[in-house]
């Protein structure tokens, strides 16, 4: 019977909500409050809508098309859930083992906390209720600096920066030999010149980002910790959100900061809604 009357009322919405409808329905309510007798013309209005909703859920192919579009607006959500887990365990594949680990104990104490709190507490309260997504989101954005950090460092280890400023001597001194030579090789010793120059820059760059986002993951992961342990106490809720707010506008800078270096999966979707988390099996 419930299931009837969700179908019900999903037809009985789609019916009315059709904008020729609206069109329609609205016109007419407007021409019978400025009729000189809208007491009879609005209750044929009401008569000629219901009628018109009554002979369209009836419709059998109509019913069917609404079905259809309904299970695959259903197929999408749970595609989309499916696809966002997916993220998570494919982040988690590419981690080191070090880094992998310590995203997963940082997860199993988040859930240690919360089953604590809800040993302490009979009913699931409205704070557990926020806090849950607010950690999800946090969690989210940790896995992925916790993938920035690694490709930085990568970087870092690959790249020496000894060489390139040996390079740049080099290439300085060769164009200081050069005087007033030959301008073919004058040219192509400014550009080389140039072009180290731009590599050194990046990887002081990459210094600085790698020491930031290492920062980063401190200050987030003593927040996950601080805001997993609240459950214990059942803090308030407005304060939990604002927490959880504080850190998520936090991390635009750091946003910025990986974005520098375009060989990094940068952070723009941290902000959107995150995967469960806490919720799922990793």
């Amino acid at each position: 019977m419930a299931k009837q009357s969700g179908g019900l009322m999903r037809y009985l919405k789609a019916a009315f909500s059709w904008r020729w409808n609206l069109l329609a329905l609205g016109s007419a309510i407007t021409l019978g409050i400025l009729s000189p007798a809208p007491e009879i013309v609005l209750p044929v209005v009401a008569a000629a809508e219901l009628a018109y909703l009554t002979g369209l859920i009836s419709i059998p192919k109509f019913r069917q098309a609404i079905d259809m579009r309904a299970a695959s607006k259903e197929r999408f959500s749970k595609s989309t859930v499916e696809n966002k887990a997916d993220s998570v365990d494919a982040l988690l594949r590419e981690l080191a083992p070090g880094l992998r680990k310590r995203f997963l104990e940082l997860r199993e104490r988040c859930l240690t906390m919360r089953r604590i709190a809800r040993g302490l507490s009979a009913s699931k309260s409205k704070a557990e209720d926020l806090r849950t997504p607010g950690l999800d989101k946090l969690l989210w954005v940790f896995l992925r600096l916790l993938y920035s950090h690694q490709g930085l460092t990568r970087f870092l280890d690959e790249t020496d920066g000894g060489t390139l400023e040996r390079q740049m001597d080099k290439l300085e001194a060769r164009r200081t030999q050069l005087g007033d030579g030959d301008e073919r090789l004058r040219k192509s010793l400014t550009d080389a010149i140039a072009t180290t120059s731009m590599r050194l820059e990046n990887l002081r760059n990459a210094e600085r980002n790698a020491e930031f986002v290492a920062l980063e993951l401190d200050r987030i992961q003593a927040k996950i910790l601080a805001l997993s342990e609240m459950s214990v106490n059942n803090q308030s809720p407005d304060f939990i959100t604002s927490q959880v707010d504080a850190v998520a506008a936090g991390m635009a800078e750091t946003e910025s900061a990986i974005k520098e270096l375009n060989y990094i999966t940068g952070l723009g979707e941290t902000l959107e809604e995150a995967p469960s988390i806490l919720e799922s099996e990793i």
